[in-house]
């Protein structure tokens, strides 16, 4: 985060609220927006309601109805929001929400849409929708994944594309990538 300058719109207290108010980058010990928004919060507790932020370091956050670009944490809780990268321990999604990519240790996810999902134990998807899913385990409940890799997948499953073709698809879209990037690289 930017350094601390109050004139600039930043606050600092062990207990921020900001209600229906702005600031530019919060450092709290708890810290919670209701109806306002801040660029940058780190805190080791964050609640926002109906509020929003760019970028959220936190020990625990708390999410209902508001919108993050980026969120680095412990712990997620979010429920009727939207965010653009998640990376936390543990991550639950309620119903309502869209979150652009979820890196975590284990993610369960209700009434839910994430394009990209990888947890390095597990992923629990409760009625929700992922494009891409990679995790160790993968529990599965009325829910669609366009591709899954995974050791162990169990629920109502239909496998569409099977690990091995999965690996020889990454493969060769990698190569392509890192094809597209140099050729990128010397036309500048």
């Amino acid at each position: 985060m930017d350094s601390f300058d109050p004139q600039a719109g930043d606050v600092r207290a062990e207990t921020v609220n900001l209600r229906q108010a702005s600031a530019r980058n919060v450092y709290a010990g708890s810290a919670t927006l209701t109806m306002g928004n801040a660029q940058n919060v780190s805190a080791e507790n964050v609640t926002i309601k109906q509020a929003g932020a760019r970028n959220v370091e936190a020990k625990s956050v708390t999410l209902k109805q508001g919108g993050v670009m980026q969120i680095t944490a412990d712990r997620v809780d979010a429920a009727a929001a939207g965010v653009g990268v998640i990376r936390a321990d543990e991550v639950e999604i309620g119903p309502g929400c869209q979150v652009g990519a979820t890196i975590a240790d284990d993610v369960a996810m209700e009434e839910s849409v994430a394009p990209v999902i990888i947890a390095r134990h597990e992923a629990k998807l409760d009625q929700s929708g992922a494009g891409v899913l990679v995790a160790n385990r993968v529990s599965l409940t009325n829910s669609a994944v366009l591709l899954a890799v995974a050791d162990a997948i169990q629920g109502d499953v239909r496998v569409q594309v099977r690990p091995q073709v999965a690996a020889v698809f990454g493969a060769a879209l990698g190569a392509a990538l890192g094809v597209a990037l140099l050729i990128g690289r010397r036309t500048r």
